[in-house]
This record gives C-alpha cells, structure tokens and sequence, in this order.
C-alpha cells in the first residue's frame, strides 16, 4: 500500500507542523503538496547525484582525519572507546563541510563540541510530543508558552537553539565573505547553493528559508548516517559468518586491485556486492528514522485493502514494520542476512521498489544521495584499516528512539591495525 498511501499529490499531515525546528517551515515540514514541489524545486539541483559527486574528495580528506585519529587515539594506545560517538564526530564534520564548506572540528578535538551533538538529541522529545500532539501542538502555538518553551530560538543554551546559534554564525560569516570582494572565494557547498536559489518568478530565497534548509541539512544529514554505520557495526560484529564473508570479498578485490587507496563510490558499487548488501541490509532492519509518516486522505478516499478510507483521514506506516514484512523480504525477516538481496534480482527489485528507509515518492529524502556516498565509502575502509572487536558481546549498544529518530550509545570497541594502504 505504500504507493497508494503516499501518491504524489498526498499532502502531509499535521504531524509535520511546524515549530520543533524553528517558526519557518523547511521543505520537510510543508505539508501541502503543490507548494512542496515548489519549494523542493529550488534546492534540489545540489542535492542530485551529478552535484554530489564532485564532493567525493571533500568526504576522502574527512575519512583520512578520522582513520587517522582512531589509530592514534586508540591502536597505538590499546585504549577502548565508544564506537557510537565517533561515528557521529565523523558524520557531523561530514556534513558540515558538505553544507558550509570546512568541517567543525569534532573528530580533530575528540569530543561533542559545545554540546552540539547532545543538543539534537535532547530536542527530540519535543519533535515527538509537537508532532503527535498537534491538535494541542496548534493551539499552543497561538500563546505565550509555545515562544517561551517549545519553538527553539538561536539564543537558546541548549537543544535546537544551541544549533541554530551555531548555523547563524556560519551563515552570517559566509554572506560577510560574499559581499567582500577582496576575500570573495568560489563555494561549491549546499549553503552557497541555498543563497543563489531562486523562487518561482526569479526572486531570491528568503533568508529564513536559507536558514530553514540549512538546519535540516545539520540536523537530518548526520545522526541519520551515523545510526546506519553503527546499525551496520553491531549487525556485523554479531554475526561472524557475514563478517567474515565481508572481509574476504574486501581482501580480494584490494589484492587485485580494484580499489583506490580510498574506495571510490562507483568502485564499490562495482567490486563489493556482498557489501552493498549488507549495508542495505542494516538499513532495513535499523532505519534511522523509525517513525510514522502520516499522509491525509485525498479525494474519493482511500481503499485499503477491500476497506474505504474517507477523504481527510490520515494513513500512515512505519519502515519499522514494512521492512519486516515477510511478503516481501521472506520468512526470516527478522534476520540479519544479507543474501536476500543477491540471490533473486526480481525479489531484490521488490524489496528495493517498497524500501521506506528513505521515505517515499515525490518525498523521498533529498539527502539520499549524500548519505549513500558516505555510507558506502566510510565503512569500507574502516574494515579495511581496522580489525574491531566488540569490549562486551553479550550487550553491544543501546538503542535509543527519540521523537521517530534513532541512534546507538555505548558502542564500545577495542582496534587494531589491520593494514598500511
């Protein structure tokens, strides 16, 4: 029913009301479907995979940073640390760069800086309550509490504001350099891209939809991913066989060869199958953002298996529960088990056509592309440099939802050297 249910012309529902992120809608929030397609239009072209590519190198430098620290910090030490939290030191300087043009600095200094991590996870339990509570979530909205205590403000301390703090000053010193034309340098980066984008009839993009995008780019391009290569750590570390098989698919495409120094992203695509699919597979059974997805009925209603749902009410689903469906991916849904998606191309086309990871239809992610280029790079060579061991089989990580996003804790890993490239 996933087609059905989220059509091109299906608006979203309240559950998207604005305000957990800021007052100004960004293209995740809008609702109805004509001004979404407007609004997507104006920012989709950096987000196309012939605009991404060309970033590939950005995301190597980060890769070679990271590699490095780790053997530094942890190989040559011997000392344990926690998996989880610099997978997303990583993804964080990933996407910075990505949309600002110079990372952070969170793996270069080891730690959360300035508590940027912790704010975005401590502003979704308001993201969670606002969109499931919206009827209450709108009424709020229109009193004294919702400034007060619920939409984040870039002077806030903590939570989102601490982030919108962070991207305003980003964002202020990038229009300084552009209106200087001694130090005027060529940007390639999503931020440059939002403040050359135009509406409809040639205007430019207002500031605060600048803003807008540029918040959900920090937001939803880096815990997301880092909850993939956790996801895919533990999965791995767990079951040997498939480690195993990983390893041994890896070791012989370097012996022949075949990869870069850093893997190129069509390399892997080519050479590494098994996986490929087991990162598909990790993001089946963990999608990073385990939440509802509510559409609202359109005209002449819904039928929903043989039962009409009438025009207004609201249907949704869950990658959660689809990606489990035993129709689709086989009795051992539950499973992890990569082969699913190597042994029938016409099993492995359905499973890819109601793939909800990303969301669906006209809404898919617009950072998909970003995030399988990280995906499939970042990984790959990690296993490549590394030999992880898990400090405590028997209980790996905790798995956090908060407000429909995931992400680990406590990944807490021993490395050793595995190779010199």
């Amino acid at each position: 029913m996933l087609p059905a249910i989220y059509h091109r012309r299906a608006d979203k529902a309240d559950h998207y009301v604005t305000g957990s992120f800021g007052k100004v809608a960004s293209v995740f929030n809008i609702q109805p479907h004509e001004a979404h397609a407007a609004a997507r239009k104006r920012i989709a072209q950096p987000y196309s995979m012939t605009a991404v590519r060309p970033i590939e190198g950005l995301i190597d430098s980060r890769i070679i940073e990271w590699t490095e620290k780790l053997d530094s910090d942890f190989v040559k030490t011997g000392k344990n640390f926690d998996f989880a939290s610099w997978a997303t030191y990583l993804a964080y300087d990933v996407i910075s760069e990505v949309a600002f043009g110079k990372p952070v600095g969170f793996v270069q200094r080891g730690k959360d800086i300035d508590g940027l991590i912790q704010s975005f996870h401590d502003g979704l339990p308001i993201f969670g309550i606002m969109g499931r509570l919206y009827p209450l979530t709108k009424w709020i909205k229109k009193t004294w509490i919702s400034d007060a205590y619920m939409v984040p403000k870039p002077g806030d301390n903590t939570g989102i504001g601490n982030i919108m703090r962070f991207r305003d000053n980003m964002l202020q010193e990038r229009i300084n350099e552009n209106n200087n034309p001694s130090k005027k340098v060529e940007r390639t980066d999503l931020l440059q891209s939002f403040l050359a984008a135009k509406n409809a009839d040639g205007s430019p993009m207002p500031i605060e939809d600048v803003k807008a995008e540029t918040l959900l780019v920090l937001l939803a391009g880096s815990d997301t991913m880092a909850t993939s290569f956790q996801a895919l750590m533990v999965y791995l570390l767990t079951n040997t066989r498939c480690y195993e098989k990983l390893l041994a698919e890896i070791v012989e495409k370097d012996t022949l060869g075949l990869l870069s120094p850093i893997p190129k992203y069509d390399e892997i695509l080519e050479h590494l199958p098994y996986y490929g699919a087991c990162i598909k597979e990790a993001m089946r059974m963990t999608p990073a953002a385990p939440n509802i997805f509510p559409r609202v009925v359109s005209k002449d209603g819904l039928n929903l298996y043989g039962m009409v749902v009438p025009e207004g009410f609201e249907v949704t689903s869950n990658p959660w529960i689809s990606q489990r469906d035993k129709v689709v991916y086989g009795e051992d849904s539950e499973s992890f088990r990569p082969e699913r998606w190597l042994e029938d191309p016409e099993k492995a086309k359905d499973m890819e056509k109601y793939d909800f990871t990303w969301g669906y239809g006209t809404r898919v992610c617009l950072g998909k592309n970003i995030a399988l280029l990280e995906l499939y790079k970042i990984p790959v060579q990690f296993f490549r440099l590394f030999r992880p061991e898990l400090v405590n089989k028997d209980k790996p990580s905790t798995y956090v939802v908060a407000g429909g996003v995931s992400f680990h804790k406590d990944l807490w890993l021993n490395l050793k050297r595995r190779k010199c490239i």
